[in-house]
């Protein structure tokens, strides 16, 4: 069996996650159930699909675009984990980020014409939210994570990204780069990054381990994590509802 939490791990976050999964553990052995301990994003396959198609899965969390593309129907959708957003419990949205305009970045009414930087094409925060932005952008900056689409605006490599509201509070505490650009807005809420198991798994004792982690999750930790508040349980049809973008022209 194999278990990750990977959206969200950073070097700052891993002890945390590591505790509430220590958490998660006890409550599952309470349902009869033994998780293996949680595999460091570092050690995971380099397509993260083949590790969240492993018949092994115990648990892990994806994105809703591949949730509902190359995963739909072949995984089994445990619920969705809430951070207490300006957002329904279980959605987020992805925060319009752009230089100041004192650093030379676009008036907001601009932004649509601007260069866009995003993560990767299987994104819902970086790529799919960012529908606004993408048909009119001026050029496209693929930059394989969100700290690097910030990265690259607060450098003037790009001029706008839209960035996980999550991943968004981390980077703001620690980065640096996310200290030299400003939010401009944010984009429509969508159902937040699912929690996944492998097909044909039983959901109903996972989520009853879950809320026990959260239960006796530290104050502290929640903070560090992002803000983390509990675990909402989703119709997955509104995470199939969401259009499939198409991928950036070649």
């Amino acid at each position: 069996m194999i278990a990750s939490l990977p959206m969200y791990w950073q070097t700052q976050t891993a002890g945390a996650w590591q505790r509430f999964w220590h958490g998660v553990q006890v409550g599952a052995a309470r349902e009869g159930i033994t998780l293996p301990p949680l595999t460091p994003p570092e050690d995971l396959p380099a397509d993260w699909t083949e590790h969240w198609l492993s018949p092994d899965l115990a648990l892990s969390m994806t994105c809703g675009l591949p949730f509902r593309t190359v995963l739909k129907d072949r995984v089994t959708y445990i619920g969705t984990l809430d951070f207490g957003l300006t957002a329904p419990p279980g959605h987020y949205y992805s925060e319009i980020v752009t230089r100041r305009a004192e650093d030379g970045g676009p008036d907001r009414a601009s932004l649509t014409a601007s260069r866009l930087a995003y993560n990767g094409a299987d994104s819902q925060s970086g790529w799919a939210a960012a529908r606004e932005f993408r048909a009119t952008a001026s050029d496209l900056v693929k930059t394989g994570s969100h700290a690097a689409s910030v990265a690259a605006v607060a450098e003037g490599a790009a001029d706008v990204a839209t960035i996980d509201a999550v991943t968004w509070r981390l980077l703001s505490r620690w980065d640096s780069a996310a200290q030299r650009v400003v939010s401009a807005g944010r984009t429509a809420p969508t159902p937040a990054l699912p929690l996944i198991a492998a097909k044909g798994t039983d959901p109903e004792p996972l989520r009853t381990a879950l809320r026990y982690g959260l239960a006796h999750l530290y104050e502290p930790d929640r903070e560090r994590l992002g803000g983390l508040q509990g675990l909402t349980i989703l119709r997955e049809d509104a995470y199939y509802a969401i259009p499939i973008p198409a991928p950036p022209p070649r």
